[in-house]
């Protein structure tokens, strides 16, 4: 029998050995030197028969193959990819199939005290970056600016701007929108989870692994250039002095948000803390739907206070990993906002909002 390995699949070398795994397939299988060998170097088919007369073993192990799925046989025609896969590619197609249906640890099994006696042996990650005593901080004002909009008016009124009237924004309203989206509102006791923070956004297990980069441009008493926001004492850290907004266009693909903002947030993430009370793959998931809900408080609140807010996942990740001074790997960029003053139509939607001249038809 003629056989081949599906399309795709994946070898991971580890220190105990070779795995295989396919996004066509449930879980994953260790291989033996020879196999994986072997697989490698005929993608294009494995004739069984002849096999057999040159080791048994090696013989029996491309059967089990071929009855978990990994192999096919060359006869039944290429299997297409499935869209989306076909354009995001293989490795989008494992990992969105090695997340799902995972183990959930719930209470009163043995399943949730094994869990517990881990995460006893593991160093709780601090919930905020340390403070250093010797580095100025900008303090911001807690007193807040006002919002009188009512919730329905935010729903309605809520838009993407890119185009900004360019007049300075005040303190007290970057001061607003930074403590609503990432200080925390309360603290709880969580048990052997530790001390969280409450924030406004919602975030799985209180984790709240999303970190705040100010970049300021054109606010009253913040001079230009690119802060760390610290959540805990409500301030800026200086992080590079000097930014300019043709290099903010540069990083975000010249998609027009920073030519007249007034400012902007760059949205990191600290794995380390969402990783050690979820230490499974699906996690990364969640933490992307984290920074999902911070960027909708964000807009929402920008919205509040009579500014307009833009966002953005596009953008070249390692030269704003270099800019921030973070390694990409414990700390790496998630989003872009920008914010000021919007221009607006007269019925007060984007200046670049076009309404349909015929109905619009599926």
């Amino acid at each position: 029998m003629e056989t081949r390995p599906i399309d795709p699949v994946m070898f991971q070398v580890k220190r105990d050995g070779v795995y295989l795994s396919s996004p066509r397939v449930k879980g994953r299988i260790r291989l033996h030197r020879s196999i994986a060998r072997l697989l490698i170097d005929s993608p294009t088919g494995i004739n069984l028969d002849e096999v057999e007369g040159d080791s048994e073993a090696v013989s029996r192990a491309l059967k089990q193959l071929l009855e978990l799925g990994f192999l096919e046989e060359a006869g039944d025609g290429e299997s297409a990819w499935p869209t989306p896969w076909r354009e995001w590619g293989g490795l989008a197609w494992q990992f969105h199939q090695s997340i799902r249906d995972a183990p959930f640890a719930s209470k009163g099994t043995d399943e949730r005290e094994r869990y517990g006696d881990a995460l006893a042996e593991r160093d709780m990650p601090r919930g905020a970056k340390p403070i250093d005593p010797e580095v100025e901080i900008l303090l911001l004002p807690r007193v807040h600016a006002e919002m009188t909009a009512s919730f329905k008016d935010v729903l309605e009124d809520r838009r993407t701007h890119r185009d900004f009237i360019e007049s300075p924004i005040p303190l007290e309203s970057l001061s607003t929108l930074l403590h609503y989206t990432f200080a925390p509102l309360r603290f709880s006791d969580a048990g052997e989870m530790g001390v969280v923070q409450l924030r406004a956004s919602a975030a799985g297990g209180a984790r709240h692994e999303t970190e705040a980069y100010v970049v300021a441009l054109d606010v009253h008493g913040v001079s230009p250039g690119i802060y760390r926001y610290d959540n805990i004492r409500h301030g800026l850290v200086s992080v590079q002095p000097e930014v300019s907004r043709e290099q903010l266009e540069h990083l975000t693909h010249a998609q027009g948000f920073f030519t007249s903002a007034a400012f902007g947030v760059i949205t990191t993430a600290v794995p380390e803390r969402m990783a050690w009370k979820y230490p499974h793959p699906r996690a990364y998931k969640m933490l992307l739907q984290n920074v999902g809900h911070v960027a909708q408080v964000f807009s929402m609140t920008a919205t509040a206070l009579g500014l307009g807010a833009a966002l953005t996942g596009a953008f070249r990740d390692s030269e704003v990993e270099h800019l921030l001074s973070i390694d990409g790997v414990e700390e790496f960029p998630t989003f872009f906002f920008s914010c000021g003053v919007p221009q607006r139509n007269p019925d007060g939607s984007p200046i670049r909002y076009r309404s349909p001249e015929t109905p619009f038809l599926n």
